[in-house]
């Protein structure tokens, strides 16, 4: 941009943001000193945005956390479109060793829904595979309960086997959150599409609802969501296994 024409623009960039809030309907109008960059915040809260992968760039929104833990493979449209994450444990012990994060910029973020395909093609017996993890801003890598990762993670979609019978698609939450087997028994080598759609009862409680669709059939309602600012959303395996892990579409929100 010529000098001549940003000088012009810099100066009724205040107002122009200002008026853009007002026209937004926002409930707190900042003051005409308040810096560019918290009048941005302030036009961003309670819209919404999305996140989504359809596995067409490879791993371009993704971070590999435990890569002497895992090998993943993309497969784009043309072949699936998902990523197939295979776990072998000879070389490590088990655990919440993250395969893939994706980190969402921003601060205070409400999540508001979550839609993935997932499946898994073989999982030992008693074991555990195909997280997709929504967490808050302390969860790491690492299989230690005893940290703050465990009271920021949220909830999310997983395979599992607690007693060596059928595997179930369960919806895993936190530790103040109830989990709940969302189909009893599933086939390997199948997709299955979980949608959760987060109802938030106040910004200010860290309470809400979740209400899961499996394939387009409501399984629970009004379940308790307990929600931490979203941070990141975390794909692996808990123990030696091969998973898929389909399209993800994330929708959410910056709160005031």
């Amino acid at each position: 941009v010529p000098p001549v024409v940003a000088k012009p623009l810099r100066a009724v960039q205040t107002s122009l943001l200002i008026t853009a809030i007002r026209r937004r309907g926002k409930t707190t109008v900042p003051s005409p000193q308040t810096t560019r960059g918290a009048l941005l915040d302030a036009l961003l809260v309670g819209e919404p945005q999305h996140f989504c992968e359809r596995w067409e760039r490879g791993l371009e929104q993704w971070s590999e956390d435990s890569p002497d833990a895992y090998t993943v493979n993309v497969f784009p449209s043309h072949e699936g479109g998902f990523v197939r994450l295979d776990r072998d444990l000879e070389d490590d012990l088990g655990g919440h060793e993250k395969a893939l994060t994706h980190h969402f910029r921003g601060e205070n973020l409400l999540v508001t829904r979550l839609r993935v395909k997932l499946g898994f093609v073989d999982c030992e017996q008693e074991g555990a595979a195909g997280y997709a993890s929504l967490c808050g801003p302390n969860v790491q890598s690492g299989d230690d309960e005893d940290v703050a990762q465990w009271d920021d993670f949220m909830a999310g979609p997983m395979f599992n086997n607690d007693e060596g019978n059928a595997f179930s698609l369960m919806w895993l939450a936190g530790k103040r959150g109830n989990s709940r087997i969302l189909i009893d028994a599933v086939t390997a080598e199948t997709f299955y599409e979980v949608d959760a759609l987060v109802h938030h009862e106040s910004v200010t409680s860290g309470v809400g609802k979740v209400d899961i669709l499996v394939n387009g059939l409501l399984v629970a309602r009004d379940m308790e969501f307990f929600y931490r600012p979203l941070s990141s959303l975390h794909l692996y395996n808990y123990s030696t296994s091969t998973s898929k892990i389909g399209e993800i579409e994330v929708w959410y929100e910056k709160a005031a």
